[in-house]
């Protein structure tokens, strides 16, 4: 009994360590992307070891594509996002780890990206391309954006509320733009404008950028549609006089990362077990949740097992809200002021996703915690002491995967600012809800005539 007890402490110390929050182990990263010292969070995260295993591979590679396009090193930020990708496209079931995951937890497993942190992968990317005016390969990392949303719907029964992304025909658009594509510069903006005014409204109370539909009507006329012109301007009931086809077009694209989102913590649920003819159903009144599986779905022996528990507490991830340190934020220019708007709701599509996919999940959880019981009350019948020794390893190791893309922004917005060939000096306000306070920074740009520029500002510290 002894030796069975210092097992079990060994293994619930090791359990406990390995299951802490992923935010807590990366508190110190985290504390350096906070005060947007980039440099300190690259050391950081090249000197750690545990962030390079296998199980953790992605997320250290999608934070060290982060950090290196906002430090300005654009291409090996592209290979890092570029491995992010391809270790994404490879993943597989891989049995061994499934099978370990069913005695312990999913996070044992290697992180497998959440839907919308596959899309913000190609979004980064994309900038590192337009950083370094490589159009093509920009406009494959947008397409990108979709195809992955797509595959994502085809794959899953329900249906998700996120399924189409705005922002990235958006950003196709301004990138076939930027390269001179006018034709499917509009049929991009015409898909994005069609996702804002449907889903993005229904689901995450997002409007319309006014910019997007400028640059639809502009487009559309530049392409000789007409039709399209006068059907645009009757829906958005104005006539803008800046919507008529410009040559030699000196601008820039603002991308404005605001805040940082959400971060993933556990939570608990208490359920009741019942057997209802052929199935085993879990219960909690409170929340008004109900799970049922066959009994067959188990064996014999298990199920006379199960049937002996009355009670579980399932460990499960969710998100905690970061609230955007910046309200809004404008830029000026030549003596004019743009307001930049919101183009993509991260903090929101996070928590929509999590919602969308949770009786899924929970229902597999459960099933996995009914097996791990079922196993602790067989081994009670053989070895009262071993019995013990299982089920304190099986509470300990009920423990809910937080790991998650930690410096993805809260949300993103944008803007398209004209600029004079020549030297231009941008200021960039951001107004803080802390005290009135207001953020300013300056982009500098020595434009060529006739290019379009891409620039990224992060605020994330106060």
């Amino acid at each position: 009994m002894r030796q069975l007890r210092l097992i079990a402490i060994v293994f619930c110390l090791f359990i406990l360590n390995a299951c802490a929050p992923y935010y807590v182990k990366h508190k110190r990263f985290m504390s350096y992307i906070e005060q947007e010292q980039f440099k300190q969070a690259e050391t950081e995260l090249a000197t750690n070891k545990q962030a390079k295993k296998k199980r953790m591979r992605l997320l250290y590679l999608l934070e060290r594509g982060y950090v290196d396009l906002s430090l300005g090193n654009f291409k090996e930020s592209a290979d890092y996002f570029q491995e992010a990708d391809y270790l994404i496209e490879d993943y597989r079931r891989n049995l061994g780890y499934e099978a370990l995951a069913i005695i312990t937890n999913p996070g044992v497993k290697p992180y497998k990206a959440e839907d919308f942190e596959i899309v913000m992968l190609h979004y980064f990317n994309a900038m590192n391309y337009l950083k370094m005016r490589n159009f093509e390969d920009a406009l494959v990392e947008c397409r990108r954006m979709n195809l992955s949303l797509i595959a994502m719907a085809e794959r899953q029964k329900d249906k998700p509320k996120y399924k189409e992304d705005a922002f990235a025909h958006l950003l196709m658009g301004l990138s076939y733009e930027g390269s001179g594509d006018l034709n499917n510069a509009f049929i991009a903006y015409r898909n994005a404008y069609e996702v804002y005014k449907g889903d993005y409204s229904k689901f995450f109370e997002m409007t319309v950028p006014e910019q997007l539909k400028k640059d639809l009507i502009r487009t559309a006329a530049a392409n000789g549609f007409q039709n399209e012109v006068e059907l645009y301007k009757k829906t958005f009931g104005y006539q803008p006089n800046d919507t008529l086809p410009k040559s030699n077009k000196t601008e820039l694209i603002l991308f404005w990362n605001n805040s940082l989102g959400p971060y993933k913590e556990e939570w608990s649920i208490d359920f009741t077990l019942t057997r209802v003819s052929d199935q085993f159903v879990f219960m909690n009144p409170g929340l008004a949740l109900s799970f049922s599986f066959p009994v067959n779905s188990v064996s014999q022996q298990d199920a006379v097992n199960l049937s002996k528990v009355s009670f579980y507490r399932i460990a499960f991830p969710r998100y905690v809200h970061r609230p955007s340190a910046y309200t809004s934020a404008t830029v000026r220019v030549g003596g004019k002021s743009y307001p930049l708007e919101m183009a993509e709701n991260i903090d929101a599509i996070a928590f929509k996703s999590l919602n969308d996919r949770f009786a899924r999940e929970m229902g597999a959880a459960l099933l996995r915690f009914a097996v791990k019981k079922a196993a602790e009350m067989a081994m009670r019948k053989e070895n009262k002491d071993a019995g013990f020794v299982l089920g304190l390893a099986n509470a300990i190791s009920e423990q809910a995967d937080t790991r998650n893309w930690q410096t993805l922004p809260n949300n993103i917005s944008y803007a398209r600012i004209p600029l004079e060939p020549g030297k231009n000096e941008i200021l960039f306000k951001a107004q803080s809800k802390f005290y009135g306070k207001m953020r300013c920074d300056t982009i500098r740009i020595n434009a060529k005539k006739g290019r379009t520029y891409f620039e990224m500002m992060n605020t994330i510290k106060n």
